[in-house]
């Protein structure tokens, strides 16, 4: 059986299996005689395990406590902003879904009308409800953002 000898191509794509142990000895060897007679693979192989060792030899940057107060005065600034939006959301929901009711009161308690339409009404009055909060919300917090709200046409 005679073997082919590598391309740079294939050794390139070798190099990281070498550089990560993740090739068979046989592929290794095959690797190996060829970095020993190919100059550029050689600066290849050479080049990416420079940058394994420098990899390993970094270290992050021990971050100042002044900064890390900071961080979590934020963390818990938006963690409230958003319960507060959804508690909001909710408690608005529940609100005009009542006075929906409320409106339509004679509608669901009248026996003549079949259960079908209640439901049919009931569900898309309910999904008004909750297009017209979110649409309210967004509106709400894109108004303080707006760049172009002064723009005429």
């Amino acid at each position: 059986m005679i073997k082919q000898k590598l391309t740079c191509e294939q050794a390139q794509i070798r190099i990281m299996g070498l550089i990560d142990k993740e090739l068979s000895s046989d592929q290794e060897m095959e690797l190996m005689n060829h970095l020993k007679t190919c100059p550029v693979c050689q600066k290849k192989y050479e080049a990416f395990v420079g940058l394994k060792n420098e990899a390993k030899a970094m270290k992050l940057k021990k971050l100042p406590e002044i900064y890390w107060d900071d961080y979590w005065d934020q963390v818990y600034n938006r963690m409230e902003r958003g319960i507060g939006w959804i508690l909001f959301s909710i408690g608005l929901i529940l609100l005009f879904m009542y006075g929906s009711y409320e409106v339509l009161h004679d509608f669901f308690m009248n026996p003549a009308k079949p259960l079908l339409l209640k439901i049919g009404v009931g569900i898309f009055s309910g999904g008004l409800v909750v297009l017209f909060v979110s649409v309210l919300r967004e509106k709400l917090m894109v108004r303080g953002v707006d760049q172009y709200r002064s723009v005429k046409r």
